[in-house]
């Protein structure tokens, strides 16, 4: 929290919620959590250049993050799963990858493909995101994706060299893909890709969910438009044909309350109230700590 101030960054919550699962864990109806690193942002271009950081102090950061994870999971390790953030691009990221299953006891991998600075159309770089996937699924970690590289300018027929060879050549890996396959809100970008991703579910050994973490907006948010009543209901229709099944609930918290953003899916979205209980319901698949 102290290198996102140095840059500037604005919080809009008091510090305690974003440097401890405490007040999380202590909300009535929270039974657990998955705890994401956001370590590989020290290799994002601007806490490089922002920090002035050189490749070690890059790494020491990466480093830090994980280690912060693992010790809050290690206050309630039955209720929390740590997932070990890091870039695939950089040097370190498999020597990392092993340090967080095997010293930190992290469960899962996130890799967020627009902080790393993934280029789609650069086969050595969609090469390293699918090692990472073949690793993962080897090892049966589970992988949440941060799938839209947020590059402007690209179509979704851009992106079928990552879903081919990270998805569709891992069937038994197990993967999330945050904000329904985008960055927040429910405009054109989103639609377009969630089915493109959707219609991969069938027949595949590992499970492969949606998660719908920021897609319904109350106000704007980083940039994001509030989501209109049209993008509501287009998200209700198009959540029927992915299937509930195929969709888990998320808040990306500490940005949004997931207590809060259920209010908010339950108020916004024309789904029956049933029809929302199968999804809160739902759990991507058993991680034990």
């Amino acid at each position: 929290m102290r290198d996102w101030k140095a840059l500037g960054v604005p919080f809009s919550r008091p510090d305690s919620v974003y440097t401890s699962t405490a007040g999380l864990l202590a909300q009535p109806g929270i039974d657990g959590a998955w705890v994401l690193s956001m370590g590989y942002l020290y290799s994002w271009a601007i806490f490089r250049e922002g920090l002035e950081l050189d490749d070690a102090a890059e790494y020491r950061g990466v480093r830090r993050e994980n280690d912060y994870v693992a010790a809050e999971v290690r206050r309630a390790p039955d209720r929390l799963v740590g997932f070990c953030g890091v870039n695939p691009l950089r040097p370190y990221a498999d020597a990392e990858l092993l340090r967080c299953r095997d010293t930190l006891g992290l469960r899962g991998v996130k890799l967020h493909l627009a902080n790393t600075g993934l280029d789609p159309h650069a086969p050595d770089q969609v090469a390293r995101a699918a090692a990472i996937a073949a690793w993962a699924e080897a090892g049966g970690q589970p992988m949440l994706l941060h799938f839209d590289p947020m590059r402007s300018g690209l179509e979704v027929a851009d992106l079928e060299p990552l879903l081919e060879r990270v998805i569709d050549a891992h069937p038994r890996l197990d993967l999330v893909i945050a904000h329904l396959g985008g960055s927040g809100g429910y405009g054109e970008w989103t639609r377009a890709v969630a089915p493109a991703i959707a219609r991969r579910i069938s027949g595949r050994p590992g499970r492969l969910v949606l998660d719908l973490s920021a897609t319904i907006l109350e106000r704007e948010s980083e940039g994001v438009p509030a989501t209109t009543a049209a993008e509501a209901a287009a998200f209700a229709e198009d959540l029927r044909r992915i299937g509930f099944g195929n969709v888990v609930f998320g808040s990306d918290y500490p940005v949004f309350d997931p207590i809060a953003y259920r209010t908010t899916l339950r108020t916004r979205v024309p789904l029956t109230p049933v029809e929302l209980d199968s999804i809160f319901a739902n759990r991507p698949f058993a991680v034990t700590p």
